[in-house]
């Protein structure tokens, strides 16, 4: 009874603020601990409900993740009934005590007696050694983030780490051995989870925090995308994914006041440390049954490809919300009943909801687990086993044919090669090699050699725990198997088959290679089972050999921490440059002069990329005003106007503007760094009308042509 008096009381408080907040202090600050609260309080409530027999550190990050979840999915559902206004955000803050506590009564421990016996049992107090280490991790935690603030980069550039300090590293190295250190002690798991999430944080928000103006380019779509959803609600015509993504953003800025852009920077880096740490040994704690070596496995997390969540995209935040569900579902593969998988179900649609090739594995996943044998009727085995083959054959094929119904129903051209649907193809195509070169950089080389063998060294760690223990094993594990084998098929035949040609050609191999994390996910409880072994035949070993192997995992860390992100170096060049602050004030430069008038502009992506951040989003008709997509006929236009740019490649590119009568202005942006630049500058001088240029030493150069006929 006490404990429900103290929940209303705590949802009533929360309420007053939260509605003083939204109509009177209009403060981000006191919006962002509002937040903080929303998904400590009932987010811990409502882990309490799902998974009731688990204890606090294994359940409350369940509870979060299905509050996300049960938003992202009530906001997707008002966006394609109406839209989603503030009103919306409001209705499902106010709505969330209510229904919390309703599903709460059964609870027995609060999260107020909860964070009393942490404070005053003495099993929870921290010896003086561990306490140390912990105040050195935070330190150098604090070091390495300051350090990312103090060398923002606003030019062009390949990698960040050409302009990033050297000592990042050894400080990231001595953050990750120390850490190891705790993990290896197997105590203060509550502590160690939350110093492993700074490490995961500090690991993947570099992008975030040192390019301010942005990453990436897709990410720039999905901000002006949400920024236009929070002014308007809606957005013609409505998309039929990524809506997942959009709802959790505008539930932070419209309920809590939180800016579009600081939460769509953060949102993947801040909910991986948040979650996965927590997950991770949830998963692990029900396979090893053994707590302590269950917190050495979160070392393994770094084999898994941590590059796709440094920015916020879709394809990010599902692939997250899918690794979740995978170790959410442990203790169904061990036949154990929480969380039910109708909880599990949710998160599935959300995953869905979000982005469809992270979705659709997800969705397919659920449904092998709730076709499984043990659960079907005992009545009918044959009908079973057709139903079964049926869901497993539909799973290798289903991301082919969903992108082939997608192309049917937006008109965008795929062509299939028929001739490469053929097994020996397929296996010519698998690529499968063990890394192992030499540039005469010993640490460079070291990094490579992790780096690039990664991947086979998990599938390794995987491949040997199944086989070890595959009588062990309970048959649901199989699952995660079969959905491996779906997916590399998926890969194949969309490496190989389908032919993405509304892309430019180095992009098209992008849709297959995003199912390669996947399989990497879905053997994640199978690493976890290897490693798991290994860490529990160290604990007999020598010391000698243990302190070894810590140093080995925090090298490894180290080197998964440079591999996370583009690079320039003796191994490997990224051919993409970031945007720049030079693009944007070319953007606005070119918007001036045309001063109101229609225009098309032919620019890279890192310019276009500036546009739509800074403009919005602006068409004739179904072309967009800058050259995007990179597959699009304006983007052929302006490869054009870079191997001969003449006036009449100019024109050709105001022939694509359906009745382009009131366009006759064309800009041509070329940045300094584009291949050939200065040839393509000269020329372009004698073409253009006009010509002028922007950032130090002229970064890019805008050459203006007035077609008037």
């Amino acid at each position: 009874m006490l404990r429900r008096f103290q929940l209303i009381i705590l949802s009533v408080l929360f309420l007053a603020v939260f509605v003083g907040n939204t109509f009177v202090f209009e403060s981000p600050t006191l919006g962002a601990l509002l937040l903080a609260v929303y998904l400590g309080l009932f987010g811990w409530e409502l882990g309490g409900v799902v998974t009731q027999t688990e204890k606090a550190v294994l359940r409350w990050w369940i509870g979060v993740w299905v509050l996300l979840s049960l938003v992202l999915i009530a906001g997707t559902v008002a966006y394609y009934v109406a839209l989603i206004s503030p009103e919306v955000i409001y209705l499902i803050i106010l709505l969330t005590p209510p229904v919390v506590l309703t599903l709460a009564k059964k609870q027995r421990t609060s999260l107020l007696k909860h964070g009393h016996n942490l404070w005053t049992e003495r099993a929870h107090r921290i010896p003086g050694a561990v306490f140390l280490i912990t105040s050195l991790i935070i330190l150098l935690a604090v070091l390495l983030l300051s350090s990312l603030f103090d060398h923002q980069v606003t030019e062009s550039v390949r990698s960040v780490w050409e302009r990033l300090p050297s000592f990042v590293f050894p400080i990231f190295f001595l953050l990750a051995l120390l850490l190891y250190a705790l993990l290896f002690r197997g105590k203060e798991r509550s502590l160690t989870l939350v110093l492993f999430g700074v490490l995961l944080f500090t690991t993947v928000s570099v992008a975030a925090i040192t390019f301010p103006l942005g990453f990436g380019f897709d990410s720039f779509i999905h901000k002006a995308t949400e920024e236009h959803l929070a002014q308007f609600g809606t957005i013609t015509p409505k998309p039929f994914y990524y809506i997942g993504q959009y709802a959790l953003v505008l539930f932070a800025h419209h309920g809590f006041l939180l800016p579009v852009t600081l939460v769509d920077t953060y949102l993947v880096p801040f909910l991986l440390a948040l979650l996965l740490p927590s997950a991770w040994y949830f998963a692990a704690a029900h396979i090893t049954n053994k707590k302590s070596v269950s917190m050495t496995t979160l070392a393994g997390i770094f084999l898994l490809p941590l590059s796709g969540f440094i920015v916020t995209t879709p394809q990010g935040l599902a692939n997250l919300w899918t690794l979740l569900l995978i170790l959410a579902s442990v203790p169904y593969l061990l036949e154990k009943e929480h969380p039910r998988l109708l909880v599990l179900a949710l998160s599935g649609i959300a995953t869905l909801l979000i982005h469809p090739i992270a979705g659709l594995p997800a969705m397919l996943y659920l449904v092998l687990l709730f076709s499984d044998p043990s659960r079907a009727n005992p009545r009918t085995p044959v009908l079973n086993k057709l139903v079964r083959l049926g869901l497993i054959a539909f799973s290798c094929v289903v991301l082919p044919l969903s992108f082939l119904a997608n192309a049917l129903i937006g008109g965008q051209s795929i062509g299939v090669d028929w001739a490469s649907l053929n097994p020996l193809r397929w296996i010519e195509g698998l690529n499968v090699s063990v890394f192992f070169e030499n540039r005469f950089n010993p640490l460079l080389d070291f990094v490579y050699l992790y780096g690039l063998n990664v991947a086979l060294l998990g599938f390794l760690i995987a491949g040997l725990a199944w086989w070890s223990y595959r009588k062990e094993l309970s048959h649901r594990f199989r699952v995660l198997l079969l959905m491996v084998l779906a997916l590399a098929v998926n890969y194949l035949i969309m490496s190989t088959t389908l032919e993405f040609t509304f892309l430019i050609n180095y992009e098209r191999s992008n849709y297959a290679a995003r199912l390669v994390p996947l399989m990497s996910f879905f053997l994640a409880p199978l690493m976890i089972l290897g490693l798991s072994h290994l860490f529990l035949n160290l604990k007999s070993r020598p010391m000698i050999l243990r302190v070894s192997v810590v140093v080995l995992l925090a090298a490894c860390t180290a080197s998964a921490f440079y591999m996370a992100y583009p690079r320039r170096d003796a191994y490997e060049t990224n051919r993409g440059f970031n945007v720049s602050q030079a693009d944007i004030d070319a953007v606005y430069l070119v918007e001036s002069l045309a001063d109101g008038k229609p225009y098309l502009a032919l620019a890279n992506q890192s310019v276009s990329a500036a546009a739509i951040n800074q403009l919005g989003f602006r068409y004739f008709g179904d072309l967009f005003f800058y050259p995007i997509p990179t597959g699009g006929e304006l983007y052929d236009v302006f490869l054009d106007m870079n191997e001969s740019p003449t006036r009449e490649t100019a024109e050709a590119a105001l022939d694509l503007v359906p009745m382009h009568g009131g366009v006759i202005q064309l800009y041509f942006l070329v940045n300094n760094y584009w291949w050939q630049a200065p040839r393509i500058i000269e020329t372009a001088k004698s073409t253009a009308d006009d010509w002028r240029s922007v950032g130090e030493g002229g970064q890019v150069y805008i050459f203006e042509y007035d077609l008037e006929p």
